[in-house]
């Protein structure tokens, strides 16, 4: 999948912008006891993505894997949208969301349409095959896949480290 591939890279760009912006330099959420349910939902994500980074690139998935693949894109949108809902909350002691961070969530909510459409678009046929996986190369270039490869276990980490501060806050009360 060439478009989903280029489109998950560029959510991972953008996704490691606003964690080490917003979410670490700017406010510091991973030491604000008001910002514990916005960890819990982001601890949640560092999964999900490492997955996506490993497998979009690099696995042809069909029948029930293709269709785990969509319910793997569909929780993402769910935790999408609680994280999105509690943020204002989450950040109202820290001077509310910041504009720029609004704006670059748009942004990667727009890229991940894109990225779930070019899904159908390029693997939709794959959805009524017989359950299989085959490993194969994208078709994008080698640099991105082992970019993305990386990015693989840093989100790992990240979510870790936002489960363990969540873990933190909540023994803080």
């Amino acid at each position: 999948m060439i478009i989903p591939t280029y489109l998950l890279f560029m959510i991972g760009v953008l996704g490691a912008v606003d964690i080490l912006l917003y979410h670490a330099i700017s406010h510091g959420i991973r030491s604000h006891q008001d910002s514990r349910a916005e960890l819990i939902v982001h601890s949640l994500r560092g999964p999900t993505y490492a997955i996506l980074f490993l497998v979009v690139p690099n696995v042809a998935l069909y029948g029930g894997f293709f269709w785990a693949l969509v319910g793997l894109l569909a929780v993402d949108a769910l935790i999408s949208m609680v994280d999105f809902a509690l943020e204002g909350q989450s950040r109202q002691k820290l001077g509310g969301l910041p504009a720029g961070e609004y704006v670059l969530h748009m942004v990667i909510a727009m890229v991940f349409g894109a990225m779930v459409a070019s899904v159908f678009w390029e693997a939709g046929s794959h959805a009524g095959m017989p359950t299989a996986f085959h490993l194969i190369k994208a078709g994008a270039p080698e640099l991105i896949r082992v970019v993305l490869a990386v990015m693989a276990p840093i989100v790992l980490y990240s979510a870790f480290i936002d489960a363990r501060a969540a873990v933190r806050l909540g023994k803080t009360k």
